[in-house]
């Protein structure tokens, strides 16, 4: 096992389309698996409107959010860590940018989920997030 290198990880976040936000409910841990997109600078997600995840970030908006990969031997593996502190996306704009980066991630049309974005705009229960890709780190078998 080594650390992976910064560009290493930078390309695993650019090239997966899936991970697990983790955040605080009250005293202990909660996590939902999710599909995600990435600017470079963000990890775009989002969770179900007034669910119990929307309600952690509001409470905490301190979250993890974790990526993994791995054959099924676990011979070779890798895993990214992102933290940061969720930010609440509530103008369309900004849901819209986000819902377009995870279209882009999955190989999708571009406005593939442009309809979601309304919706989610308006709707005050949303929880469509960015979190900052800065202090993140890795490791990768071998």
């Amino acid at each position: 096992m080594r650390a992976m290198t910064e560009k290493e990880i930078r390309d695993f976040i650019k090239t997966w389309t899936w991970g697990t936000l983790i955040a605080v409910d009250g005293n202990k841990p909660y996590a939902v698996e999710l599909s995600y997109g990435t600017d470079g600078e963000f990890i775009h997600c989002g969770s179900m409107p007034g669910g119990r995840m929307a309600a952690c970030i509001r409470s905490n908006p301190h979250v993890v959010f974790k990526i993994c990969d791995a054959d099924w031997s676990y011979s070779k593996w890798r895993a990214v860590i992102i933290e940061g502190t969720a930010e609440r996306l509530t103008r369309y704009d900004d849901i819209l940018n986000s819902v377009r980066c995870i279209a882009r991630q999955r190989k999708l049309p571009e406005n593939a989920f442009d309809s979601i974005a309304r919706r989610v705009a308006d709707d005050p229960e949303s929880n469509s997030i960015r979190i900052p890709v800065k202090v993140f780190g890795g490791k990768i078998s071998g």
